[in-house]
């Protein structure tokens, strides 16, 4: 059985408008004290469509600029601490110090590992690649959005995070109108604007198979609304992203589901008006 090392870690932040708090996870530093070695993955510099998508109106230059300075940085830190010129400790806690800048860094964490490098990698793929700017993270947003543009019109006390379906099959919606007096009607905010036609493909079909059993069983609402946002256009946004988002907004009203922009008010309000009570 190998051993395990005891190797602090922190998720590299970048954080482009700190009055609001919002973050892009780019990378991790990983010190290993008993060793003697401090590590560091970042994202590359030219992968910059993910960030500026997330924080539409940034220019990419701002956040290559500050990744070069970060990672010129951390990496100096690194040498010395290679070189025996300084401390992994030390090293470690100078870097991830509290700073207001654009790039921050998180709580230091502590793990066991047997390979710091796999640690690292391993770290990376789950806070980096699996975790940036997730599809939860996003509906959350848009969940609230909704829930904003209905509670200003006085629509949300109409509405219930609730199951559809039965003992069978059910499926969680975040507003489903509860008055036994109207039609069931259900709304879905539905986050398409993933960085890759694939992962489009892989959430929104999540979304399309759940529609389809619940009809084939007879259980989908008589009013279902989708209120998605999809990849931004214009140049440099991938043409396969934007098909993507369109075959699956296709097959969600070939069930009779209806779609619309989630920034489209009016037309979301509309549809939620059904599920007031006529008396």
């Amino acid at each position: 059985m190998k051993t395990k090392v005891a190797c602090q870690y922190a998720i590299v932040r970048f954080i482009p408008y700190a009055e609001t708090g919002e973050f892009a996870n780019i990378g991790v530093v990983l010190a290993c004290p008993e060793l003697g070695l401090l590590r560091a993955k970042l994202a590359p510099t030219n992968r910059t469509q993910r960030v500026t998508d997330f924080f539409q109106g940034l220019g990419a230059r701002i956040y290559r600029e500050a990744m070069k300075y970060v990672k010129a940085e951390i990496f100096r830190v690194a040498k010395a601490v290679e070189d025996g010129q300084l401390q992994a400790y030390y090293a470690f806690d100078s870097i991830t110090r509290p700073r207001e800048a654009l790039m921050t860094f998180s709580a230091t964490r502590v793990i066991l590992a047997e390979s710091p490098d796999e640690a690292l990698a391993e770290l990376y793929e789950r806070f980096i690649e699996r975790d940036f700017a997730t599809k939860e993270y996003h509906e959350q947003i848009l969940t609230k959005g909704v829930g904003r543009i209905l509670s200003g019109a006085r629509l949300k006390a109409y509405f219930d995070d609730l199951a559809v379906g039965d003992d069978s099959f059910s499926v969680k919606f975040p507003f489903v109108s509860t008055s036994p007096d109207t039609p069931k009607v259900a709304i879905k905010p539905l986050f398409l604007g993933q960085d890759e036609p694939n992962k489009i493909f892989e959430h929104g079909g999540f979304w399309v198979h759940k529609i389809a059993r619940l009809k084939k069983h007879n259980l989908l609402p008589a009013h279902t609304l989708f209120a998605i946002e999809a990849p931004p256009t214009g140049a440099g946004i991938s043409l396969k992203r934007v098909n993507a988002t369109r075959e699956i907004t296709d097959e969600l009203r070939d069930l009779d589901v209806e779609v619309v922009d989630a920034t489209d008010r009016p037309a979301i309000l509309n549809f939620a008006e059904q599920a007031v009570p006529n008396y």
